[in-house]
């Protein structure tokens, strides 16, 4: 039988990047004109700049999210939107709510292991500003969560996009060729800001990302296509980022020994798992139906 097309999920790719490249346009021209304006007295409160700034994240942000949705909705109707937010909700993660801890707090443990590794070789290490578990996890589940990067792009990226390609290829595949868009989607953020971050920051981030999209399937698949689950894993990783200094303030030093660990766990994943489930449950695959289905579980699934 031919394997499913992956027009869709090449649909897909095209609207995120150009949702989120029109969204970065506007925003630069925006910017352009409040720096070029500002001797002349121009105020960062004149109105119609400040509303933009104020609401630029929607747009520059949210395009894997909104082309997600679109081409659900292109394809399934308002049942796919409906199956969309039903994975969203907190019970989705149903008996594997153990991997809902995992996604909250593995992320501060890759941030902070690095730097413990090299503090004990008597390295000098940057201090994380840590502001205490409550506002790590508010900031992981709600401010870079719900409301943050994490709603912004996993409706796209796991709600839409892996299940699509789970049907034609295996989980690890699907991870890789996802985290090589994502890390390609992140272009701006490297070419954009002034100072610009050192060339070698962008070649490092790739294959980091690509190995980082390894555990978000595994997450992902592992409580049978649970989008809050990786909606949180995302605001995890994003709060516990900015525990540390911007990208232009990491050390070649510091993004090897980060990259090694976040491989070693991919690696790892893949050891323990396979390749093809990256899970003790099969791989979540869109289906006919609207919207992801889980294939039943193998006879004897073994917990984590």
């Amino acid at each position: 039988m031919a394997k499913p097309s992956n027009k869709p999920v090449l649909w897909f790719f095209v609207l995120a990047i150009l949702i989120s490249g029109v969204g970065q346009g506007v925003h630069l021209l925006v910017m352009n004109r409040l720096v070029a304006g500002a001797p002349a007295g121009v105020a960062f409160d004149d109105p119609p700049l400040a509303t933009w700034l104020r609401y630029a994240p929607w747009v520059t942000s949210t395009g894997p999210s909104l082309a997600g949705l679109l081409v659900t909705l292109w394809l399934c109707g308002l049942p796919g939107l409906r199956r969309l937010a039903g994975q969203l909700a907190p019970w989705s993660v149903g008996r594997a709510w153990p991997m809902l801890a995992v996604s909250l707090f593995l992320p501060l443990g890759i941030i902070i292991l690095p730097d413990a590794i090299l503090a004990a070789l008597g390295a000098s290490v940057a201090r994380p500003s840590w502001e205490g578990v409550t506002a790590y996890v508010y900031g992981a589940v709600v401010s870079g969560g719900l409301t943050g990067p994490g709603l912004f792009e996993e409706i796209g990226w796991r709600g839409f996009a892996v299940p699509q390609l789970q049907r034609r290829y295996s989980a690890l595949r699907s991870s890789l060729i996802i985290g090589l868009m994502w890390a390609l989607w992140h272009w701006p953020n490297f070419v954009i800001p002034s100072p610009r971050p050192p060339w070698w920051s962008m070649a490092a981030f790739v294959p980091m990302t690509m190995a980082v999209s390894v555990l978000f399937t595994w997450v992902f698949n592992s409580t049978g296509g649970s989008l809050f689950a990786v909606v949180v894993l995302h605001g995890a990783i994003y709060t516990a980022g900015r525990m540390y200094p911007a990208p232009a303030g990491v050390t070649v030093r510091d993004a090897l020994v980060g990259g090694l660990l976040v491989a070693a766990i991919a690696v790892a994943l893949v050891w323990r798992y396979g390749a093809e489930n990256l899970s003790w449950r099969q791989r979540v695959v869109a289906g006919p139906d609207p919207g992801p289905v889980q294939h039943p579980d193998p006879p004897s699934p073994q917990a984590p």
